[in-house]
């Protein structure tokens, strides 16, 4: 005997239980996938410093073991440093610097910092024009200098931006080379 019963779709209930299932699986994924996101714009602003971490410490040796001076606020440098500054990417583009690698990718969503500074990190001012083995600190209770220069920052996020174990953190660039993630 041949049935003669077609095939019927879904029905209207059926098809509403399986969106719900679909939303609530979206739902419950969502901030794992942020999460996973945001972990690797953070590797990739870590990736973007070492690169930056290279290029000064290549900068250091061209220049007679003297930091970089860099403008990120000009006219922040005296004027005898007339034609040895510019902005991040004109003294580090000789080493192979572009703007991509001075946008941070979680600043990158604004471009704020880039829109005003030139780059999304923040260059310290402490360390221009210092020979690596004794930086000095000027202070109001005279001259400081440090030994370790793992304890100065070359550069580092403006602002806390990178969401870590559910709160906001910065990325450093440590004078000795290394990257911290705080």
């Amino acid at each position: 005997m041949i049935s003669t019963k077609t095939a019927q779709g879904f029905s209207l209930i059926e098809l509403l239980v399986a969106l719900a299932i679909v939303a609530l699986l979206a739902a419950l994924l969502s901030p794992a996938i942020a999460s996973v996101i945001e972990r690797g714009r953070s590797a990739k602003c870590v990736n973007n410093l070492r690169q930056i971490g290279i290029a000064v410490q290549n900068s250091i040796a061209d220049n007679d073991y003297r930091y970089p001076v860099i403008e990120t606020e000009p006219p922040s440098l005296p004027p005898e440093y007339a034609g040895q500054s510019g902005t991040a990417l004109e003294v580090l583009e000789p080493y192979g610097i572009n703007r991509e690698t001075l946008i941070c990718p979680t600043d990158a969503s604004t471009l704020r910092n880039f829109a005003i500074h030139g780059t999304s990190y923040h260059f310290s001012p402490v360390i221009q024009d210092e020979i690596p083995v004794n930086v000095n600190i000027y202070g109001r209770r005279g001259i400081f200098q440090i030994k370790k220069i793992s304890r100065l920052t070359v550069c580092s996020d403006y602002g806390p931006v990178h969401q870590t174990s559910g709160r906001l953190g910065l990325n450093f660039l440590k004078a000795d080379g290394r990257v911290i993630q705080r």
